[in-house]
C-alpha cells in the first residue's frame, strides 16, 4: 500500500486529460439533478455553466456548494462564488476546487454578461491550476464564452464553447485542457415546468446528449431528473426556497460506480 501511495502521484499526473475534465463538471445541486442539460438555464448558478445566463440577476447573489463523487476520498468538488448586477451589465466572481492533498484542481473565474434584446452574452476568464503531491504545480488559463436566445417565452435556445483559448497546461506536449462545446434548447409549456435537451461535444472525445427536466410546484419546491447517454448515470434532484434563500439537493447513480451526493445553498442580497 505505501508504494501504491508513492506511485499514485505519478499516475494521475499521467492521466492528467481525464482529470483536467473534473473542472468542467457541472456546479451545483440544481444543474446536476438536471443532468448536466444547463446550457439555457439563467439565474446565479448560470455564472458557473453558461455565464450568459445571470443577465436574469436584479441583486447581489451568494452561493456554496459541495460534492461527492461515489463516496470515495479525493473526489470531492467545493465552489463558491458572487454575482451582481452592475450599471452596464453582469459580473460574477467564483472560486472552484476538486481532490485532496495528494492530487487538486482549482480554478478562479471572472464573468460578464449582457443583454441585447431577445440574446443574451457571456464570457468568462479562468486562471487554473494543477497540483500533484511530491511534484508541484502547474497553472494556466483559459476563456469560455456563451449566449442564450429566447426565440418565444416557452422556447429558449442556448449555447457555449468552453476552453475555445485552447489552453494547455505544459508548453509542447499534449496537456490540453478540454475544449467543449454545448448545443441545447429548453421547452417551458408552463412557467413551473421546463424540459431542456443538450448536446455537448468534446473536440476530442463522442458527443454526449444530456436530458433534464425541472418541475416546480407550490411555489417553494422543485423535484428534478435528468439522464446522460454516454456516461449511463442518471440524476435526480430536490429544491425548496423561502423568501430569499434557496437550498438544493442532488443525486446521481452510476451504473458501475454508484452515487454520488451534492448539496448547495443560495442567498439573495435583497436591496434596500
Amino acid at each position: 500500500m505505501k508504494k501504491f501511495n508513492q506511485i499514485l502521484p505519478i499516475l494521475l499526473f499521467t492521466a492528467f486529460q481525464i482529470h483536467a475534465q473534473s473542472i468542467y463538471a457541472p456546479v451545483s445541486s440544481r444543474v446536476i439533478g438536471m443532468g448536466d442539460a444547463s446550457v439555457t438555464l439563467d439565474g446565479y448558478w448560470a455564472s458557473f455553466q453558461n455565464t450568459a445566463g445571470i443577465t436574469t440577476t436584479e441583486s447581489l447573489e451568494v452561493g456554496a456548494t459541495y460534492e461527492n463523487r461515489f463516496g470515495m476520498p479525493g473526489m470531492d468538488f467545493m465552489a463558491a462564488g458572487v454575482t451582481g448586477k452592475l450599471p452596464f451589465g453582469y459580473a460574477a466572481l467564483n472560486v472552484f476546487r476538486f481532490g485532496d492533498d495528494i492530487y487538486n484542481e482549482h480554478k478562479i473565474s471572472f464573468g460578464y454578461a449582457t443583454a441585447i434584446g431577445i440574446i443574451k452574452l457571456g464570457g468568462r476568464a479562468n486562471y487554473l491550476q494543477y497540483q500533484v503531491q511530491d511534484f508541484g504545480s502547474k497553472g494556466t488559463y483559459s476563456i469560455d464564452f456563451g449566449g442564450i436566445a429566447t426565440i418565444t417565452p416557452q422556447l429558449i435556445v442556448g449555447a457555449q464553447a468552453l476552453n475555445i483559448s485552447q489552453s494547455s497546461l505544459l508548453t509542447g506536449e499534449d496537456r490540453r485542457v478540454p475544449t467543449l462545446l454545448k448545443l441545447g434548447v429548453s421547452y417551458r409549456p408552463r412557467d413551473y415546468f421546463m424540459l431542456n435537451a443538450e448536446i455537448e461535444k468534446d473536440i476530442v472525445k463522442p458527443s454526449m446528449l444530456k436530458l433534464g427536466a425541472e418541475y416546480r410546484f407550490l411555489n417553494k419546491f422543485y423535484l428534478r431528473t435528468g439522464v446522460n447517454s454516454g456516461s449511463f448515470q442518471s440524476f435526480y434532484g430536490l429544491g425548496f426556497s423561502y423568501l430569499s434563500l434557496q437550498w438544493d439537493y442532488a443525486l446521481s447513480n452510476h451504473a458501475e460506480m454508484g452515487f454520488s451526493h451534492s448539496l448547495s445553498m443560495h442567498y439573495k442580497l435583497r436591496r434596500k
